[in-house]
């Protein structure tokens, strides 16, 4: 969460469990969660390019938590919980991972397998933390401030200019139908820009992190247990020979 000290936002992964919901404002168990929030008010403050607050934020996450498989205990929900930021949250939890997969290889669990291909599991984690570093640069980073701020002056002016640079060329009726499509595209493509800018926190089309994560983690569980269902019933008789099944 943005605020230090809040809880944070994970389960327990359920497999079989209906997907949350695309539109987090619109799933049922988010309510489950204690969070309140009108599908109007929504909008209404989107129109008018208002965001939510880092205390709402702070609710909105909590309300929509990440699933784990497994679950996570108590002596790792408390480490987390004295992490300060997202980042140091995110850096323990990819030490852990490493650390884990060190600490199997030299105890003998992954059998014959050779160091390069161990050495690959590590090398994809690393390169999902450069991902993650990236994504953080995108979501905080702002824009330069003077470039947003002359874009939005230059779209307020165009409104009020376009009208008569029209009506002069084109006529009235002609010069207004041209007009509202010009202001139109040139508002269009200034809030899209706005949520390019930021993709992970601008309301109400932040991405579904949840929803992406339960899909991951299904992906996870069905690579798992997801060997060829013919491979169950191949006997290799060459091998076996004499005994017998």
């Amino acid at each position: 969460n943005d605020i230090d000290g809040t809880e944070s936002p994970l389960t327990e992964f359920v497999p079989g469990k209906v997907w949350p919901a695309f539109n987090s404002d619109d799933d049922p168990d988010m309510q489950r969660y204690g969070y309140h929030q009108s599908g109007f008010i929504t909008r209404l403050r989107y129109v008018f390019d208002i965001s939510r607050t880092k205390k709402e934020r702070a609710i909105y996450n909590n309300a929509r938590p990440f699933s784990v498989i497994g679950g996570i205990s108590d002596r790792e929900a408390q480490m987390l919980q004295s992490a300060r930021g997202p980042t140091a949250k995110v850096a323990l939890v990819n030490f852990w991972f490493n650390e884990f997969i060190i600490r199997e290889h030299l105890h003998g669990s992954m059998g014959k397998v050779s160091g390069p291909i161990i050495s690959r599991i590590q090398q994809y984690q690393s390169q999902g933390f450069l991902w993650y570093n990236s994504a953080r640069k995108l979501s905080y980073i702002p824009f330069p401030f003077p470039h947003a701020q002359i874009t939005a002056i230059f779209v307020l002016v165009s409104i009020f200019t376009l009208p008569v640079l029209m009506i002069s060329f084109l006529g009235f009726w002609a010069g207004m139908i041209f007009n509202f499509f010009t202001a139109l595209i040139f508002a269009g493509l200034n809030e899209v820009a706005k949520e390019l800018e930021y993709p992970f926190r601008c309301m109400p089309n932040d991405l579904p992190l949840n929803l992406f994560q339960a899909q991951f983690n299904e992906a996870l569980l069905t690579m798992f247990a997801g060997y060829h269902p013919d491979s169950w019933w191949e006997v290799n008789t060459d091998v076996l020979g004499d005994v017998s099944i």
